[in-house]
């Protein structure tokens, strides 16, 4: 009789046995704990979010926990509306993945890993960042190379480095974190295997830690990943479970058993970024926001102690953590915490309770203690590593106004605070908020930028540091966060300018660098526009408002109006206020269109003359200081 690769075995596999659905049921778990938040925050509460009216009398529980559910899963702003951001990322992600798998890529390398002494911990490693595999996953194959007669010190590299990245995580984290996020990301994945590979390497001289001496006896291996490519025949598995295996099965075509090794990784890879995802839209929602400023926004001296031992008894995926974090930035009244979010994406992944229980059934508990220790160390030294070297506190990694930027002016500048979960902070210095930036496409809102400092877009200044190309990376983030039919199109308006004094506030170079990436800028005050309205913005893509302090810099309420309509009909706006003195009402100006986002400018305060906001830039300061103090050192003895 024909094989049906659509129908799945109902015996169970001699090999593996039956799958294991211990990961499924933290999943569930998971899912449950959110559940459980949603339902005593609507009980305690009531209604949050868009649902919230002032002074609206309660409705029934199930009333309203209905509601909550349907405006958290399928509001504009809700669950399914972010699934769907990301299912281009997702897609890719299975198919290469398929790819992999279909050309066994991964087994190959696997294959050559006995052949290179210590350098295999180098290839391990690397392999484990291309094997689109979950921990369970990685640990029944690892167990299979290690019967096999590969070392133990490559294995342990695979088994660390393969939860915490995989083609499908690097792409989803790139649509979630940007570029550099993504490059911190995949070298703390391979620095973790190498330096789990090398401390194993090094154990593996001593008795207990050999290859014969790892296991516990009469265990059974059983897991969930079913393939005909094992190193070891005793585990090699042709049962024919997997969809894909069925396929190859019938067929020799490269093509059809590449969509069906796609079509398995589906629900595998699919689930993690479901519950991810989910997860996240809870926290940032319902968390309360002192829980999150504790572990991710404190940026104190012992915050990735907490989040590291934290993350040991979450079931947290390399895929969810990444959406997790996004949306922590978005429940954070400042920057995050750079050094403790990496955290969490490699303690989280790396210790799954699943990966956990199945090293203690398998493994001596001296191997599984040594396993402990790897992860754990590894991920305390790369997060301080990083906080010391290259994060730069007040400074959010990765956001495309600061490309580039290595340092900015600094002096005198309002203060901005945020009220609205659609607002993140750019750059608070000493926790004082002096960039953010309001987005809202579910709503078809144009982007907005808010900065606290005048100084940085003054004709003179502006020809220092970095300033030029900070102001050309914010228009171009409001070009590509502009709904207008002509996003490059930028009017420069202050209101309390005399005629002509409104070209002092950006100056000759970078207007002409303006020009040279494109953007049409025209700079008006009163006399040349006496009044803002529909008609006059319509033309423009992009509205900079430098906003004054006396009544010539006042907007009236029909113009404040005009622009709340241009934003929500898609246009982007920059809002800068007016320079803040002690005792006067300066920013009484700004704050009346700020407010409409939840951003409030406040103080004014006194920064550094000049703030350094790059990664690169950091990195070389802190590191001549830590060289120079180390010459000094040595000098003296």
């Amino acid at each position: 009789m024909a094989l049906n690769p659509f129908a799945k075995p109902k015996e169970e596999c001699q090999i593996h046995g039956a799958p294991s659905r211990s990961g499924d049921m933290m999943l569930a778990a998971m899912i449950l704990a959110s559940f459980m938040l949603v339902a005593w925050h609507v009980w305690v509460y009531g209604l949050s979010g868009s649902l919230a009216l002032p002074g609206a009398e309660r409705q029934p529980f199930p009333l309203e926990l209905g509601n909550e559910l349907r405006d958290l899963f399928f509001g504009r702003k809700g669950v399914g509306a972010e699934l769907w951001e990301v299912f281009p990322y997702f897609l890719a992600g299975v198919f290469i993945g398929g790819f992999l798998r279909t050309y066994k890529i991964a087994v190959k390398l696997q294959a050559k890993l006995r052949k290179y002494g210590v350098l295999s911990v180098f290839l391990a490693s690397f392999v484990g960042i291309i094997t689109p595999l979950c921990a369970c996953g990685t640990l029944t194959t690892a167990i299979s190379l290690l019967l096999a007669g590969i070392p133990l010190a490559p294995v342990m590299s695979l088994m660390v480095t393969s939860p915490l990245l995989s083609p499908s995580t690097y792409l989803l984290t790139l649509n979630d974190l940007g570029p550099e996020w993504t490059v911190i990301r995949t070298a703390s994945a391979l620095f973790m295997g190498i330096f789990a590979g090398l401390v194993t390497h090094l154990m593996s001289r001593y008795a207990g830690f050999r290859k014969n001496e790892i296991f516990i006896e009469g265990a059974i291996v059983r897991g969930d990943f079913h393939d005909d490519d094992y190193p070891d025949e005793r585990l090699r598995c042709n049962c024919r479970r997997k969809f894909g295996n069925r396929v190859a099965v019938r067929t020799g075509n490269k093509f059809l058993i590449f969509l069906a090794k796609s079509a398995e990784m589906l629900w595998v890879v699919g689930k993690y970024i479901l519950v991810g995802v989910v997860v996240g839209a809870v926290v940032e929602r319902y968390m309360p926001k002192e829980w999150l400023y504790h572990f991710f926004g404190e940026k104190g001296p012992l915050s990735i102690v907490w989040v590291t031992l934290a993350s040991v008894p979450i079931f947290l995926h390399q895929i969810s953590a990444s959406s997790i974090i996004y949306h922590v930035k978005g429940g954070l009244d400042g920057t995050l915490d750079g050094a403790a979010a990496l955290a969490f994406m490699i303690g989280g992944p790396v210790t799954a309770v699943p990966t956990m229980v199945l090293f203690w059934t398998f493994f001596k508990k001296r191997i599984f203690f040594l396993y402990l220790f790897v992860c754990l160390t590894g991920t305390l030294i790369i997060a301080y590593s990083f906080k010391f070297l290259v994060f730069v506190p007040g400074v959010d990694l990765g956001n495309p106004l600061l490309a580039r930027v290595d340092a900015l002016t600094g002096g005198t500048t309002a203060v901005i605070c945020k009220r609205d979960p659609n607002v993140r902070m750019v750059l608070d210095t000493d926790g004082r908020g002096e960039v953010a930036t309001a987005t809202n496409d579910l709503d078809g809102l144009g982007g907005v930028v808010f900065d606290g400092s005048r100084g940085r877009f003054t004709a003179g200044p502006a020809d220092r540091y970095d300033d030029a190309r900070y102001i050309g990376n914010v228009a171009r983030w409001l070009g590509d966060n502009s709904q207008s039919a002509a996003p490059r199109k930028i009017l420069v308006y202050n209101p309390a300018a005399a005629s002509g004094a409104a070209a002092s506030l950006l100056g000759t170079p970078v207007l002409a660098d303006l020009a040279r990436r494109g953007f049409a800028v025209r700079l008006a005050g009163r006399a040349e526009l006496p009044r803002l309205t529909d008609r006059v913005l319509a033309d423009y893509g992009q509205l900079w408002l430098f906003l004054g302090a006396d009544g010539a810099g006042r907007l009236s309420d029909a113009e404040l109006q005009a622009v709340a309509e241009y934003n929500a009909k898609g246009g982007a706006a920059l809002v800068v206020p007016a320079t803040p003195h002690p005792g006067d009402d300066s920013l009484q100006e700004a704050n009346r269109l700020a407010s409409r986002y939840g951003v409030t400018f406040s103080g004014p305060v006194e920064t550094e003359p000049k703030l350094h906001v790059s990664v690169g830039a950091n990195f070389f300061n802190r590191a001549s200081g830590l060289l120079g103090h180390v010459l000094k050192l040595v000098k003296k003895a």
